[in-house]
C-alpha cells in the first residue's frame, strides 16, 4: 500500500487484488479518488470533494421527485459512472450550488418561469456557466416530463476565446525566454494545439522518436503529433524536473486552471491585453497551420475535432486572404 500523505484519502484492495483509493471528509460522502496519486484526474477529484463541489447523496431533506433526489440518482447511474472524470467534475460543479439554493424543487410541477429564474440568477455574473447548467438540468430532467422546463430557457450569448496574433506571440516569446516555465508551457499549447487539460497530462514518456502521442481528454481521440524543433529547443531547455512536461516548481504536475493561471500572469507581465489567454493558443495553432497552407484534414488530425465545421472556418478564411491578395496583384499599377 502507498503512504498517502492528503488529508482523508484512504486505499484498499479490491477482490481483483486492484489498488482503490476514495476521500471522506467528516459528514460527508465517500468520493472515489481515479487515476494515480499526484496525477490531474486524482488531484481534480481530490480538490472537488475537499472544497465541498461534490453533490451530496440523497439525504432527507430532498425528497423523492426533487432535483436534489434526481441528482443523488443520476450521480449513481451507469450513465454518470462512464463519464470521463473531467466531465463527472463538470457536472459536479454545476450542480453542486442549484442543488444547494434548488434541491428542494419537484420535477414534475417546476414551472418554466421556476426554471428561467433559477438559470437566469446564475447567468447575472457568469453567462457561460448558466448556459452549461441549463444543458445538464436539461439532460438530467429528460424523459420525466414531456415539457422539460428547461428546454424553454434561451441560451445567452457568449463571446469566443481570442485568437493570438503572430505579434502578441512574439511579444511573449521576447519577454519569457527559452528556460522559462512561461515558454515551455506556451511551446507547448502553441506547437501541439491541444487543449489546456491536455498540456497538463502529457509525459516525457509519452514522446517517442520526435513524436508525441496523445489521448484527448474531452474526445478520447488518440494522436501522434509531430515534434515542431521549436518545441523540441523549448522541451530540451526546460525547466526538466518531473514526469510531466509542464510542473509546478517541485517538479508536480499541475491542473489545468493553475497552467491558466500561469499563461495569465505570463501575458501581463507581457503588457498583452488579458484576452491572450491559454487557449487562444490552440486556436493560434489552427489559425498559423491553415494560413501555412493545410488543409481541413491535416488541422483536423492535429486539433483532434470530431468534425471539420471549426477547422474549416480558419481554412476558409486563410484561403479568403490569400485569394485576396492574389487577385490586388493582378491589377495594374498605373499613376
Amino acid at each position: 500500500m502507498t503512504n498517502l500523505r492528503l488529508r482523508y484519502v484512504h486505499e484498499y484492495r479490491d477482490r481483483h487484488d486492484k489498488v482503490r483509493r476514495y476521500v471522506r471528509r467528516p459528514g460527508s460522502r465517500q468520493v472515489v479518488l481515479p487515476g494515480l496519486p499526484g496525477s490531474p484526474e486524482f488531484m481534480q477529484a481530490y480538490e472537488d470533494a475537499m472544497s465541498g463541489a461534490v453533490v451530496p447523496a440523497r439525504s432527507r431533506r430532498h425528497k423523492a421527485g426533487t432535483l436534489g433526489a434526481l441528482a443523488a440518482e443520476f450521480m449513481q447511474s451507469i450513465e454518470f459512472a462512464n463519464l470521463k472524470p473531467s466531465s463527472q467534475a463538470t457536472y459536479r460543479l454545476v450542480l453542486s450550488p442549484v442543488l444547494e439554493r434548488d434541491g428542494h424543487r419537484l420535477v414534475c410541477d417546476l414551472p418554466a418561469d421556476k426554471a428561467r429564474k433559477l438559470i437566469q440568477e446564475i447567468g447575472e455574473e457568469r453567462p457561460a456557466m448558466a448556459n452549461l447548467t441549463c444543458a445538464v438540468l436539461h439532460a438530467m430532467t429528460i424523459g420525466l416530463r414531456r415539457d422539460n422546463p428547461f428546454s424553454r430557457v434561451p441560451k445567452y450569448e457568449t463571446g469566443t476565446h481570442h485568437t493570438w496574433t503572430d505579434a502578441q506571440l512574439e511579444i511573449f516569446e521576447k519577454r519569457w525566454p527559452l528556460g522559462t516555465r512561461e515558454r515551455l508551457a506556451y511551446a507547448i499549447l502553441l506547437y501541439t494545439g491541444q487543449r489546456v487539460s491536455d498540456a497538463v497530462r502529457m509525459q516525457r514518456s509519452d514522446i517517442r522518436n520526435g513524436v508525441i502521442r496523445v489521448v484527448q481528454q474531452k474526445t478520447g481521440a488518440e494522436l501522434l503529433i509531430e515534434l515542431h524543433p521549436a518545441l523540441v529547443r523549448a522541451i530540451k531547455a526546460g525547466p526538466s524536473s518531473g514526469l510531466y512536461l509542464i510542473v509546478d516548481r517541485s517538479g508536480r504536475p499541475i491542473r489545468r486552471a493553475r497552467l491558466g493561471a500561469l499563461i495569465a500572469d505570463g501575458v501581463k507581465a507581457a503588457g498583452l491585453p488579458p484576452e491572450c489567454v491559454a487557449h487562444g493558443l490552440r486556436k493560434a495553432a489552427l489559425r498559423r497551420l491553415a494560413e501555412h497552407g493545410s488543409t481541413s484534414k491535416q488541422i483536423q488530425a492535429v486539433s483532434g475535432h470530431a468534425t471539420l465545421t471549426e477547422i474549416e472556418r480558419y481554412t476558409k478564411q486563410a484561403d479568403q486572404q490569400r485569394l485576396a491578395k492574389a487577385a490586388i496583384g493582378l491589377l495594374p499599377d498605373k499613376e
